[in-house]
């Protein structure tokens, strides 16, 4: 289990507006809902869930495995204004490997608030003893990809019209890994 006794904490971006991190509760389903419906449909297709139906995001906070997936929640007041998780494999030959997605609220990007989860990611990475942390992101968010570049992860692979949107529309996959501490050379 990682250590989350560095929660709530507060962070300052850009424009000098304060956000508050902290590990997603199940009583945070609606506050979830309504930031995830409010995203662009390009990145709604990240999920493997149906995030458009209140229920589904419901089942889904109620059941949070903080060892399988852990969601840290950007809030400002009582909206969700971004989130970051970390998915792990506790077995098998991916257990050092942890899986990240990064969802920002439209007009909070631009302020920092990637860059500060990217941070918390990494930080929360190193305390599971991971490898790596690996991001994948369609080609055409650019803005993504410059973020986690600056942020010490590296293209591993660009896969052509490998995944599809909610459309069916095909798209790029940009593959990104960051080494982590515990890798052993």
């Amino acid at each position: 289990m990682i250590p989350l006794d560095r929660y709530p904490k507060e962070i300052t971006l850009r424009d000098d507006a304060r956000a508050v991190l902290r590990p997603m509760v199940p009583e945070d389903a609606g506050g979830l809902w309504d930031f995830l419906r409010h995203l662009p449909e390009i990145d709604k297709s990240h999920f493997h869930e149906e995030v458009d139906r209140r229920e589904e995001v419901e089942r889904w906070a109620r059941s949070i495995n903080y060892d399988a997936a852990l969601p840290i929640l950007a809030i400002q007041g009582d909206r969700v204004v971004g989130s970051v998780t970390l998915y792990r494999n506790r077995t098998g030959w991916k257990q050092r490997i942890g899986i990240v997605r990064i969802l920002i609220a439209p007009d909070f990007r631009h302020k920092g608030l990637g860059t500060a989860l990217i941070r918390e990611i990494r930080h929360l990475g190193e305390k599971a003893a991971l490898n790596y942390l690996l991001a994948e992101v369609i080609e055409e968010q650019q803005a993504a990809v410059r973020a986690l570049e600056r942020m010490g992860f590296e293209k591993a692979g660009v896969y052509r019209k490998f995944i599809n949107d909610r459309k069916g529309d095909l798209h790029d996959l940009v593959v990104l890994l960051h080494p982590l501490s515990g890798l052993k050379k």
